[in-house]
């Protein structure tokens, strides 16, 4: 695996900017990268659908659609929006939370970090990614606009035809329908019909860094300085409560 360590918020974000300058390219520039932080530096890159493989999906997905409209201040205009969703309030789905900011993904892997293990931060290449897995260096954008995308469609299929599935992940970007997305600069990759996690998949332009238990305090105070804490990604109730919380009882 393409692992490297860090121990602080500058070494980190030299790492960020190297990684940028190592898989630029003549022709297309600099590439906009993606992280994805997780309180536990072991766990791998696998969806929540499919640390499941007992559920019936498309099921929970019924039920999630049918009762949900009355919750809800705006219906959702497509299917991806609702899969969107689905995620955001922690349904199992193929999805995968990712964000275009590196501090952003910094936080998401400290935030919940108790320091009994060490955490980690994944970045990827998502234009890579899709060339890997789909032949075209784009990503794959959703919303009301671009509800006839073919490959988007393959990928969102109804789950009870989840052997219709392309095989490999790709990397979509959903509509900015929400405060959290636009605030957390949200992106998603999506499993295809393999279940291994992304890292087993493909690791060509993805690496990880780990952040040691014994640092993290440290540098969530230095995150909290440069203004990315809860109430920052979390522009709502929940985050101002969390924010107050982890300064007063936390600390940070």
């Amino acid at each position: 695996m393409n692992e490297i360590s860090t121990s602080s918020v500058e070494e980190y974000l030299a790492i960020c900017s190297d990684l940028v300058r190592k898989w630029s390219s003549p022709e297309s520039g600099e590439p906009c990268l993606w992280y994805r932080g997780q309180k536990n530096a072991s766990w791998g890159l696998i969806p929540g659908e499919y640390r499941f493989p007992y559920l019936d999906a498309d099921e929970i997905r019924s039920e999630f659609v049918l009762k949900a409209k009355a919750l809800l201040d705006r219906v959702p205009a497509t299917d991806w929006d609702w899969y969107f969703i689905m995620q955001h309030h922690g349904l199992p789905t193929r999805l995968l939370d990712w964000t275009e900011g590196s501090l952003i993904g910094l936080h998401f892997a400290l935030s919940q970090d108790t320091g009994k293990s060490d955490s980690a931060v994944w970045i990827l290449d998502p234009w890579a990614l899709n060339r890997w897995s789909i032949k075209k260096p784009d990503l794959v954008i959703t919303g009301a606009e671009f509800e006839s995308n073919s490959v988007a469609l393959k990928y969102l299929g109804p789950v009870y035809k989840k052997l219709m599935l392309p095989q490999r992940p790709i990397a979509v970007v959903p509509p900015h329908n929400s405060a959290r997305i636009t605030a957390q600069r949200g992106t998603f990759t999506v499993h295809g019909k393999r279940i291994e996690g992304l890292e087993i998949q493909f690791n060509t332009r993805l690496k990880k860094i780990v952040i040691p238990k014994d640092r993290c305090l440290e540098m969530r105070r230095s995150l909290r300085s440069a203004g990315i804490s809860e109430f920052t990604l979390f522009p709502d109730l929940d985050g101002l409560c969390r924010d107050i919380r982890s300064v007063e009882i936390e600390g940070c």
